[in-house]
């Protein structure tokens, strides 16, 4: 039986997992970890991966159709082979704030910045995120060299890595901070902001958990805030260290009955041309659960998407003569972190991901799934569509929206997608457990390396060729932390 599982509070969580349970969507610990009740052997759900990458519509160049026939090979003619240096193994497969003082200098023999960054240009680095037992820690490990560059330790067990339109981002979870770091070197960091306010919801989270850092203005971003109702306003003109939001932007009159007192703000994107930040709010009630203690029922909530004008720091009425300010959605639960929304400037659109939730059996027990899928939002008609059925499918991990007619979902493993087709393509071969697109036809990311035993003994750099699987190895073992899990993977600067 398919099944829901709550959001884990609300960091991606990377486990290696040979999961069969997609039918079920359990519910989160208050810590932020993966839900004490489950196997760490992946006989059940034992963390969400996440596809986050480019979503600002960049062409896929040379991607083959992937659209419909499930059984269509992709086109590997149509992708030209990996680029690397000669050194790369390329084979196919089988198979308070302290960030700033604990950032390290550059390892395994780079000189800080890039020859690329010497003439000018920011170098490609893919920015790893892992979750320690106490501390957490973010590398930025450089594409071309096969090395990583630099890395920055920082308190607390949950954070991980944004990627915004204009500069990367750090987000402390558990310590309510966020962090912008430099753009040549993503391992320092150029200001920081302390983003707990004041406005705990009682018998809630201890921590805010801030899942996104949105820049409206060349001096404003926006934090959205998981377990909380109020948008923490930063000023981002000058480099700050734990300063405090100028503003804050209370969304809690949006809370609706039979939820569970938050909005739970899941993610965000910017509008240039309307001024305006869209915010996902899923809406759920993570009290909601079956007789099991852990898989999410569908509530008589559901997600809506708000508007917020970056010129007034107010909400913009989406609805028209209609009740409201916000548009409602038709699926449920929406997925995690920045591979939950995309946003479609081409065709004014927003695409949301959604896990679903389970209906309610006799006793209590969970019942089949529903409203899981890709739905769409035009933002100039104000309506939705849902675009692709997944409640046959396992859990989704996350989207990456390339074009009109190319996308990657991660469910199980990675699919090819065309948007146009209601129907999933076919599975990338070989696909990184954690990855983002790099604009040329391959996922860069991390995948789990196997002992002799079969069980996880570390994690290898690679990069997949799209049409055939080809698997080229980066490097080998980036983290330094060990007995934790990862917790994000997204190239810098966007392709």
């Amino acid at each position: 039986m398919q099944r829901a599982f709550v959001p884990v509070m609300v960091v991606v969580l990377f486990a290696p997992c040979a999961c069969d349970n997609g039918d079920v969507v359990y519910l989160p610990e208050d810590d932020g970890g993966a839900d004490s009740a489950l196997a760490s052997d992946g006989s059940k759900f034992d963390g969400a991966l996440d596809a986050t990458g480019a979503s600002d519509g960049s062409a896929l160049d040379g991607l083959g159709d992937g659209g419909g026939d499930a059984t269509a090979a992709i086109d590997g003619a149509m992708l030209d082979a990996v680029a690397g240096d000669s050194a790369a193994d390329t084979t196919p497969s089988d198979s308070s704030i302290e960030a700033a003082d604990v950032s390290s200098p550059p390892v395994d023999g780079e000189a800080g910045l890039s020859d690329a960054e010497a003439g000018g240009s920011i170098a490609s680095r893919l920015l790893l995120s892992y979750n320690g037992t106490t501390n957490s820690e973010l590398v930025a490990f450089d594409v071309a060299s096969g090395t990583v560059a630099g890395r920055l330790e920082y308190p607390g067990f949950i954070g991980t890595s944004y990627v915004g339109a204009g500069e990367p981002w750090l987000l402390e979870q558990f310590r309510d901070v966020v962090a912008e770091l430099d753009p040549t070197q993503p391992w320092l960091v150029r200001g920081s902001w302390n983003v707990a306010l004041t406005d705990a919801v009682d018998g809630g989270s201890s921590y805010s958990d801030p899942v996104a850092a949105i820049v409206g203005t060349a001096t404003k971003a926006y934090v959205l805030r998981y377990t909380r109702n109020e948008i923490a306003v930063i000023d981002t003109s000058h480099g700050a260290d734990a300063a405090l939001p100028i503003g804050s932007i209370d969304l809690s009159g949006l809370v609706q009955a039979g939820g569970d007192g938050t909005v739970e703000m899941t993610a965000g994107v910017y509008d240039p041309g309307r001024e305006r930040v869209y915010v996902l709010l899923a809406n759920i009630n993570r009290t909601l659960v079956a007789s099991d203690g852990y898989t999410l029922l569908c509530s008589n909530t559901h997600p809506t998407v708000v508007a917020i004008d970056v010129t007034s720091d107010s909400i913009v009425d989406l609805n028209g003569p209609a009740d409201g300010v916000a548009i409602a959605l038709q699926g449920f639960n929406p997925a995690w972190g920045q591979g939950a929304l995309v946003y479609d400037s081409t065709a004014d659109r927003l695409l949301v991901l959604h896990a679903g939730c389970n209906g309610v059996a006799e006793g209590g027990a969970a019942g089949a799934l529903q409203n899981r899928g890709v739905e769409e939002v035009s933002l100039f008609a104000a309506t939705t569509t849902m675009l692709l059925d997944l409640d046959d499918e396992a859990y989704p991990q996350g989207l990456v929206y390339v074009d009109a007619h190319h996308a990657f979902v991660q469910l199980d493993t990675v699919y090819t997608w065309d948007p146009t087709i209601p129907t999933l393509g076919v599975p990338v071969p070989n696909a990184p457990q954690a990855y983002d697109w790099d604009g040329n036809g391959n996922l860069v990311g991390v995948a789990p390396r196997n002992g002799s035993d079969g069980g996880p003994v570390g994690w290898d750099v690679v990069s997949v060729r799209v049409s055939d699987g080809m698997v080229t190895k980066l490097g080998a073992d980036p983290f330094s932390l060990t007995g934790g899990f990862l917790s994000g993977a997204q190239l810098w600067p966007r392709p």
